[in-house]
């Protein structure tokens, strides 16, 4: 019972999109290796945490594939679903790099409230405010990570057109701590201007501190997150949407895309 409550209560809060990871469960993706010289596979775990990389619940996906360097996507079709995370194998038969991604997930439903502006979750305790518009929402998350055998390559990288996602600009397996990854954040296809993209991992402040590594898209959805440190680290980026016609209304995304920084 714990558990379930647990998930329920991770739901809404990615829901929301309102508090930063330390107070949300985020998605996230991470393999035993994000370059190889030769192996033939790598193992990747998949869940939500409220601290990288710690597992607190699975992440179940119906998506869950590969992107070959060629280009071809193959869907995973073996995934085992712990209770704290998901465990899957990629095999790796060619050089270049692959892009292993949940896909898009359409997770839970709950009212929001339109105040100021501002959609903000209608709690059953308090309700909405008076004279709010009041809406159904629902969340949709993706993750994403990409692993090099051999040499890397480009075709993986390419946007697929479909929810949010987060382009890298310059190859996300060959980084250094220091540098400057240059992104570019698209819903759709289309470039998102004036969202907020941060980076999370250990030894990180929280996004909501004033010391947070966290940028603003220019009008053609490009950004450039610096990487201060050597390590694992997650970029996230939310963004939400009305939607006319629809079966809901609003739409709260959030993408996540698992790097790893050489020292």
């Amino acid at each position: 019972m714990m558990r379930a409550t647990l998930a329920a209560a991770a739901a809404l809060t990615m829901l929301v999109g309102l508090a930063g990871p330390a107070l949300a469960h985020t998605a996230y993706m991470k393999p035993n290796y994000f370059t190889t010289p030769q192996r033939g596979h790598v193992t990747v775990e998949a869940s939500f945490a409220e601290e990288f990389f710690v597992p607190d619940f699975v992440m179940k996906a119906d998506d869950y594939h590969v992107v070959t360097p060629a280009g071809t996507k193959v869907k995973l079709s073996s995934v085992t679903y712990l209770r704290d995370l998901a465990l899957f194998e990629v095999d790796l038969p060619e050089n270049g790099t692959y892009r292993i991604s949940t896909g898009v997930r359409e997770g839970a439903k709950r009212p929001m409230a339109l105040v100021n502006g501002q959609w903000q979750p209608v709690r059953e305790r308090d309700g909405a405010p008076a004279g709010a518009r009041v809406a159904e929402a629902q969340s949709i998350t993706r993750a994403d990570v990409y692993v090099s055998k051999g040499p890397a390559s480009d075709t993986a990288l390419a946007p697929t057109g479909a929810g949010l996602e987060i382009q890298p600009l310059a190859h996300p397996n060959r980084l250094d701590a220091g540098g400057t990854l240059p992104v570019r954040l698209l819903l759709d296809g289309k470039p998102v201007a004036g969202a907020t993209i941060s980076l999370h991992g250990p030894g990180l402040p929280d996004e909501e501190d004033e010391k947070a590594v966290a940028v603003t898209t220019d009008a053609d959805g490009r950004a450039g997150i610096a990487l201060p440190q050597a390590g694992g680290f997650v970029l996230l980026a939310r963004h939400r949407v009305e939607v006319a016609g629809g079966p809901v209304a609003v739409k709260s995304h959030s993408v996540t895309l698992t790097v790893n920084v050489e020292g």
